[in-house]
């Protein structure tokens, strides 16, 4: 694998257009998952509420069951409150820490249903998965990077790979591969010109190394695969 290679150096102000640039490449991409998990649950919940509001009103409702649909409102609540949390892990002025594990499986929630439409396959990560069983803590911010990196291999010009895996590399250390090559259709998107939205800007390697810089984090990149080690590993 090549050697790590480092991103130039730029002044201040400029890097801080530059990373919140390609912060906001990364949100493009998983910005419609969260909101559709956000969207889903909300419209089940009024749905429930109407039709909840509509049985009292009638009077035909027993008390047994008006608590049973309370609960289950409460559930698409909590639902709703899960995911508004998950926004958290996306504001750069909390300074949370999370296990690579958790950062990892945030990654691939968050990018599996737009690879899958693609026709790139992505397993999700197993509470229990093997050689994740570090306990460190690590900014919140590595979410990006490992974004990055899977959107990077999966987003390579020509034909979309099959698969697309995230494993541990040690305690601290995260390997993004790319495997096959998909026969599904490409046209997953109109080009702009029919009205479709527009594509998110590419993410080379670059952005990678440029992501990876204010982490302290070493970046190790070939044509299918991207190691991201962190400090300590």
């Amino acid at each position: 694998m090549p050697a790590q290679k480092s991103a130039p150096p730029v002044p201040d102000h400029d890097r801080e257009l530059t990373d919140a640039g390609l912060q906001h490449a990364v949100l493009m991409r998983a910005m419609p998952v969260l909101r559709h998990d956000v969207a889903s649950p909300l419209s089940v919940m009024r749905m429930g509420t109407m039709l909840l509001k509509r049985r009292l009103g009638q009077g035909d409702m027993a008390p047994e069951q008006a608590v049973e649909r309370v609960e289950q409102l409460e559930e698409q609540l909590n639902e709703i409150s899960r995911h508004i949390r998950r926004l958290r892990l996306w504001d750069l002025q909390i300074n949370d820490r999370h296990t690579v594990l958790e950062l990892a499986r945030e990654a691939v929630e968050l990018a599996r249903p737009m690879l899958m439409v693609r026709g790139t396959e992505m397993e999700p990560l197993a509470e229990d998965a093997p050689g994740w069983e570090g306990d460190a803590k690590v900014l919140h911010s590595l979410l990006y990077l490992v974004l990055a990196a899977i959107y990077h291999l999966a987003e390579q010009p020509g034909p979309a790979p099959a698969q697309v895996t995230v494993e541990p590399v040690g305690a601290l250390g995260v390997r993004v591969r790319s495997h096959g090559t998909s026969t599904a259709s490409q046209n997953f998107l109109p080009p702009p010109e029919a009205g479709g939205p527009a594509r998110p800007p590419a993410l080379d390697l670059a952005a990678l190394l440029r992501l990876a810089q204010p982490l302290g984090v070493q970046v190790q990149a070939s044509e299918r695969q991207i190691d991201i080690t962190l400090p300590g590993a």
